[in-house]
Protein backbone atom coordinates (compact mmCIF):
# COMPACT_ATOMS: atom_id res chain seq x y z
CA UNK A 1 0.00 0.00 0.00
CA UNK A 2 1.54 3.48 -1.29
CA UNK A 3 2.45 5.83 2.02
CA UNK A 4 -0.22 8.10 3.31
CA UNK A 5 0.43 11.68 2.93
CA UNK A 6 -1.37 14.21 5.31
CA UNK A 7 -2.22 16.51 2.48
CA UNK A 8 -4.30 13.41 1.65
CA UNK A 9 -6.62 13.67 4.03
CA UNK A 10 -9.78 15.71 5.01
CA UNK A 11 -10.05 18.92 6.75
CA UNK A 12 -11.59 16.38 9.27
CA UNK A 13 -8.75 14.05 9.31
CA UNK A 14 -6.15 16.85 9.56
CA UNK A 15 -7.91 18.00 12.49
CA UNK A 16 -6.96 15.72 15.02
CA UNK A 17 -3.03 16.06 13.98
CA UNK A 18 -3.33 19.68 14.38
CA UNK A 19 -5.18 19.20 17.98
CA UNK A 20 -2.07 16.92 18.72
CA UNK A 21 0.36 19.84 17.83
CA UNK A 22 -1.48 22.51 19.96
CA UNK A 23 -1.27 20.31 22.84
CA UNK A 24 2.60 20.36 22.83
CA UNK A 25 2.33 24.15 21.18
CA UNK A 26 0.16 25.92 23.78
CA UNK A 27 2.94 26.07 26.48
CA UNK A 28 5.56 27.91 23.76
CA UNK A 29 2.22 30.08 23.16
CA UNK A 30 2.79 33.08 26.04
CA UNK A 31 1.95 35.90 23.73
CA UNK A 32 -0.58 34.64 21.79
CA UNK A 33 -2.48 33.51 24.05
CA UNK A 34 -3.45 37.51 25.50
CA UNK A 35 -3.96 39.26 22.03
CA UNK A 36 -7.37 39.83 20.99
CA UNK A 37 -8.40 38.04 17.65
CA UNK A 38 -8.90 39.34 14.25
CA UNK A 39 -12.23 39.87 13.05
CA UNK A 40 -12.24 37.76 9.20
CA UNK A 41 -13.11 34.39 10.51
CA UNK A 42 -13.71 32.95 7.32
CA UNK A 43 -10.44 33.97 5.88
CA UNK A 44 -11.78 36.10 3.00
CA UNK A 45 -9.44 38.11 1.32
CA UNK A 46 -5.38 39.01 1.79
CA UNK A 47 -5.61 40.76 4.61
CA UNK A 48 -6.88 40.32 8.63
CA UNK A 49 -8.59 43.28 10.26
CA UNK A 50 -8.91 43.62 13.59
CA UNK A 51 -11.36 47.01 14.82
CA UNK A 52 -9.77 49.61 17.90
CA UNK A 53 -12.80 51.44 19.57
CA UNK A 54 -11.71 54.55 21.74
CA UNK A 55 -13.08 54.77 24.88
CA UNK A 56 -15.51 58.44 24.66
CA UNK A 57 -14.84 61.20 27.12
CA UNK A 58 -17.74 61.49 29.99
CA UNK A 59 -18.79 65.88 29.35
CA UNK A 60 -22.18 66.68 30.28
CA UNK A 61 -24.53 69.22 28.95
CA UNK A 62 -28.02 70.53 28.91
CA UNK A 63 -28.14 69.17 25.52
CA UNK A 64 -25.74 67.68 23.62
CA UNK A 65 -24.23 70.65 21.25
CA UNK A 66 -20.28 70.85 21.75
CA UNK A 67 -18.36 68.18 23.60
CA UNK A 68 -21.27 67.27 25.54
CA UNK A 69 -21.64 63.07 25.89
CA UNK A 70 -24.67 63.03 28.41
CA UNK A 71 -27.51 65.53 29.05
CA UNK A 72 -28.28 66.66 32.93
CA UNK A 73 -31.01 68.49 33.46
CA UNK A 74 -33.44 68.95 36.58
CA UNK A 75 -36.79 68.45 33.88
CA UNK A 76 -36.26 65.17 33.23
CA UNK A 77 -37.53 66.02 30.21
CA UNK A 78 -35.93 63.88 27.12
CA UNK A 79 -33.20 65.57 25.18
CA UNK A 80 -33.09 65.08 21.29
CA UNK A 81 -31.85 61.99 20.11
CA UNK A 82 -28.91 63.04 18.57
CA UNK A 83 -26.30 60.05 18.57
CA UNK A 84 -22.70 59.96 17.96
CA UNK A 85 -20.41 58.21 15.66
CA UNK A 86 -18.12 56.15 17.91
CA UNK A 87 -14.63 56.51 16.82
CA UNK A 88 -12.75 53.41 15.65
CA UNK A 89 -10.28 52.80 13.71
CA UNK A 90 -9.54 49.80 11.41
CA UNK A 91 -6.69 47.95 11.74
CA UNK A 92 -6.16 45.85 8.48
CA UNK A 93 -2.30 43.59 7.97
CA UNK A 94 -1.43 41.56 5.24
CA UNK A 95 -0.94 38.16 6.76
CA UNK A 96 2.56 36.56 7.10
CA UNK A 97 3.70 33.16 5.91
CA UNK A 98 6.03 31.36 8.06
CA UNK A 99 7.14 27.75 7.34
CA UNK A 100 9.39 25.59 9.12
CA UNK A 101 12.83 23.75 8.39
CA UNK A 102 11.06 20.24 9.66
CA UNK A 103 13.09 17.09 9.86
CA UNK A 104 13.37 14.08 7.44
CA UNK A 105 14.19 10.32 8.30
CA UNK A 106 14.65 6.87 5.99
CA UNK A 107 11.81 4.02 6.21
CA UNK A 108 14.61 1.90 8.20
CA UNK A 109 14.47 3.74 11.24
CA UNK A 110 11.26 3.25 11.66
CA UNK A 111 11.50 -0.42 11.38
CA UNK A 112 14.61 -0.80 14.17
CA UNK A 113 13.13 1.83 16.47
CA UNK A 114 11.08 1.52 19.31
CA UNK A 115 10.14 4.70 19.35
CA UNK A 116 7.02 6.14 17.10
CA UNK A 117 8.64 8.31 14.96
CA UNK A 118 6.69 10.13 13.39
CA UNK A 119 4.30 10.47 16.79
CA UNK A 120 7.55 12.37 18.30
CA UNK A 121 8.64 14.36 15.36
CA UNK A 122 5.03 15.66 15.73
CA UNK A 123 5.68 17.22 18.61
CA UNK A 124 8.97 18.18 18.14
CA UNK A 125 7.37 20.15 14.97
CA UNK A 126 4.31 21.50 17.11
CA UNK A 127 6.96 22.95 20.11
CA UNK A 128 9.20 24.90 17.60
CA UNK A 129 5.98 25.89 15.51
CA UNK A 130 4.54 27.25 18.62
CA UNK A 131 7.70 28.91 20.24
CA UNK A 132 8.56 30.35 16.50
CA UNK A 133 4.79 31.71 15.74
CA UNK A 134 4.90 33.41 19.35
CA UNK A 135 8.34 35.16 18.80
CA UNK A 136 6.81 37.18 15.82
CA UNK A 137 3.98 38.22 18.51
CA UNK A 138 6.44 38.74 21.00
CA UNK A 139 8.62 41.01 18.46
CA UNK A 140 5.79 43.10 17.45
CA UNK A 141 4.07 44.12 20.98
CA UNK A 142 7.85 44.49 22.57
CA UNK A 143 7.95 47.59 20.17
CA UNK A 144 5.14 49.58 21.91
CA UNK A 145 5.91 53.24 23.12
CA UNK A 146 4.59 53.13 26.91
CA UNK A 147 7.54 51.63 28.57
CA UNK A 148 8.83 52.25 32.17
CA UNK A 149 11.91 51.24 33.51
CA UNK A 150 12.92 49.65 37.32
CA UNK A 151 13.46 51.80 40.15
CA UNK A 152 11.25 54.58 38.21
CA UNK A 153 14.43 55.57 36.19
CA UNK A 154 13.91 57.64 33.07
CA UNK A 155 15.25 55.55 30.55
CA UNK A 156 17.20 52.58 29.31
CA UNK A 157 20.58 53.93 29.87
CA UNK A 158 20.03 55.01 33.47
CA UNK A 159 19.51 51.11 34.45
CA UNK A 160 22.35 49.91 36.72
CA UNK A 161 22.92 46.34 37.53
CA UNK A 162 20.98 46.94 41.03
CA UNK A 163 17.77 47.62 39.05
CA UNK A 164 16.16 44.16 39.17
CA UNK A 165 12.75 44.45 39.58
CA UNK A 166 10.82 44.41 42.52
CA UNK A 167 6.78 44.53 43.22
CA UNK A 168 7.02 48.14 43.14
CA UNK A 169 7.73 48.39 39.59
CA UNK A 170 4.76 46.28 38.99
CA UNK A 171 2.60 48.74 41.25
CA UNK A 172 3.50 51.60 38.92
CA UNK A 173 3.62 49.93 35.47
CA UNK A 174 -0.18 48.89 36.70
CA UNK A 175 -0.88 51.97 37.55
CA UNK A 176 -0.11 53.49 34.60
CA UNK A 177 -2.54 51.13 32.80
CA UNK A 178 -5.32 51.46 34.71
CA UNK A 179 -5.13 54.88 34.24
CA UNK A 180 -5.43 54.68 30.84
CA UNK A 181 -8.60 53.24 31.25
CA UNK A 182 -6.90 49.72 30.23
CA UNK A 183 -9.31 46.47 31.04
CA UNK A 184 -8.55 43.60 32.61
CA UNK A 185 -8.17 39.96 30.39
CA UNK A 186 -10.10 37.52 31.88
CA UNK A 187 -10.44 39.44 35.01
CA UNK A 188 -6.69 40.52 35.16
CA UNK A 189 -3.87 42.66 33.70
CA UNK A 190 -1.53 39.95 31.80
CA UNK A 191 2.40 40.43 32.95
CA UNK A 192 4.71 37.89 30.39
CA UNK A 193 8.37 37.97 31.92
CA UNK A 194 11.50 35.71 31.89
CA UNK A 195 11.88 33.12 34.16
CA UNK A 196 14.59 34.90 35.95
CA UNK A 197 12.08 37.83 36.42
CA UNK A 198 10.00 35.28 38.57
CA UNK A 199 13.63 34.56 40.63
CA UNK A 200 13.88 38.35 41.47
CA UNK A 201 10.30 38.88 42.76
CA UNK A 202 10.39 35.63 44.78
CA UNK A 203 13.61 37.36 46.68
CA UNK A 204 11.83 40.88 46.94
CA UNK A 205 10.54 41.26 50.36
CA UNK A 206 7.34 42.68 49.47
CA UNK A 207 6.17 40.23 47.37
CA UNK A 208 7.04 37.92 49.91
CA UNK A 209 4.88 39.82 52.33
CA UNK A 210 2.46 39.91 49.43
CA UNK A 211 1.94 36.06 49.46
CA UNK A 212 1.94 35.34 52.70
CA UNK A 213 -1.51 35.13 53.29
CA UNK A 214 -2.10 33.48 50.16
CA UNK A 215 -1.67 30.20 48.97
CA UNK A 216 2.14 28.36 49.34
CA UNK A 217 3.27 30.21 46.01
CA UNK A 218 7.06 30.30 47.41
CA UNK A 219 6.85 27.24 48.48
CA UNK A 220 5.48 25.43 45.38
CA UNK A 221 7.68 27.91 43.41
CA UNK A 222 4.90 29.25 41.15
CA UNK A 223 4.31 32.91 40.50
CA UNK A 224 1.10 34.63 42.44
CA UNK A 225 -1.82 36.71 41.15
CA UNK A 226 -0.88 39.83 43.12
CA UNK A 227 -2.64 43.93 42.41
CA UNK A 228 -5.13 42.25 39.71
CA UNK A 229 -2.05 41.19 37.45
CA UNK A 230 -1.67 37.42 35.94
CA UNK A 231 2.04 36.34 35.84
CA UNK A 232 3.13 34.47 32.92
CA UNK A 233 6.41 33.18 32.74
CA UNK A 234 7.97 31.62 29.53
CA UNK A 235 12.12 31.01 28.47
CA UNK A 236 11.26 33.00 25.17
CA UNK A 237 10.64 36.46 26.92
CA UNK A 238 12.05 39.01 25.12
CA UNK A 239 15.65 40.54 26.48
CA UNK A 240 18.25 43.35 25.36
CA UNK A 241 22.32 42.58 25.59
CA UNK A 242 24.95 44.95 26.50
CA UNK A 243 22.69 48.31 27.69
CA UNK A 244 21.98 49.98 30.81
CA UNK A 245 24.32 52.47 32.49
CA UNK A 246 27.32 52.98 30.29
CA UNK A 247 26.48 49.21 28.53
CA UNK A 248 27.32 47.57 32.01
CA UNK A 249 24.34 45.36 32.16
CA UNK A 250 24.85 42.25 30.20
CA UNK A 251 21.10 41.98 29.81
CA UNK A 252 17.87 43.99 30.43
CA UNK A 253 14.54 42.27 30.72
CA UNK A 254 11.65 43.69 28.89
CA UNK A 255 8.72 41.96 30.23
CA UNK A 256 5.51 43.59 29.23
CA UNK A 257 1.78 43.35 30.63
CA UNK A 258 -1.43 43.70 28.32
CA UNK A 259 -4.57 44.63 28.67
CA UNK A 260 -7.95 43.45 26.71
CA UNK A 261 -7.54 45.45 23.10
CA UNK A 262 -3.84 46.07 23.56
CA UNK A 263 -2.59 44.08 20.80
CA UNK A 264 -4.13 41.81 18.02
CA UNK A 265 -2.85 37.86 16.84
CA UNK A 266 -4.39 35.71 14.32
CA UNK A 267 -6.19 32.88 15.42
CA UNK A 268 -4.34 29.20 16.20
CA UNK A 269 -6.76 27.26 13.80
CA UNK A 270 -6.85 24.69 11.52
CA UNK A 271 -6.66 26.68 8.03
CA UNK A 272 -3.67 28.84 9.88
CA UNK A 273 -1.65 25.80 11.14
CA UNK A 274 -0.48 23.15 9.08
CA UNK A 275 1.64 19.89 9.09
CA UNK A 276 3.35 18.90 6.21
CA UNK A 277 4.18 15.67 5.52
CA UNK A 278 5.82 14.23 2.38
CA UNK A 279 5.71 10.41 1.91
CA UNK A 280 8.82 8.75 0.21
CA UNK A 281 9.23 8.17 -3.41
CA UNK A 282 9.38 11.01 -5.80
CA UNK A 283 12.45 12.52 -7.97
CA UNK A 284 15.67 12.03 -5.92
CA UNK A 285 14.40 9.32 -3.65
CA UNK A 286 13.89 6.24 -6.38
CA UNK A 287 14.07 3.90 -3.71
CA UNK A 288 11.04 5.51 -1.61
CA UNK A 289 13.12 5.58 1.62
CA UNK A 290 13.01 9.37 2.47
CA UNK A 291 10.35 11.03 4.88
CA UNK A 292 9.85 14.65 6.22
CA UNK A 293 7.68 16.41 8.51
CA UNK A 294 7.52 20.33 8.71
CA UNK A 295 4.83 23.05 9.34
CA UNK A 296 3.69 25.94 8.03
CA UNK A 297 1.18 29.16 9.46
CA UNK A 298 -0.11 32.50 8.35
CA UNK A 299 0.02 34.94 11.16
CA UNK A 300 -0.22 38.14 11.86
CA UNK A 301 0.55 40.41 15.11
CA UNK A 302 -0.49 43.93 15.54
CA UNK A 303 -0.72 46.64 18.10
CA UNK A 304 -4.18 47.98 18.45
CA UNK A 305 -3.27 50.72 21.64
CA UNK A 306 -0.06 51.70 22.89
CA UNK A 307 -2.16 53.53 26.02
CA UNK A 308 -3.02 48.95 27.05
CA UNK A 309 0.13 47.90 26.71
CA UNK A 310 3.51 48.50 28.74
CA UNK A 311 6.76 47.76 28.45
CA UNK A 312 8.78 47.19 32.16
CA UNK A 313 12.42 46.92 31.75
CA UNK A 314 14.66 46.05 34.47
CA UNK A 315 18.30 44.43 34.61
CA UNK A 316 18.79 41.03 34.80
Amino acid sequence: MAAIAIGSLTDIEKTSYVKEALAFAKFALIYRQFGSKEEVAERDGKTRQWFRFDIPAVTSGSDFTGSATYVKNTTGAAPTFTPATPTDTVVTATADYLFGKGHEWNNPVAYTSFADIKSNLRAVNAEHAGRSVDTEVRDVIKAGTTVQYSHSKASRGLLTSGDQIVMNDIFDSVTTLRNNSARPIKGMLSMMHSHNVTAQLMKDTAFQSAIQFQKPYIFEGTIAEIYGVRFTPTENASTVANSGSNNAVSTVEQSLIAADGGYGCTYWMMNDYDLVYTGPGGWGDEWANRNALTWKMCEKAVILNNAWLLRLESAR
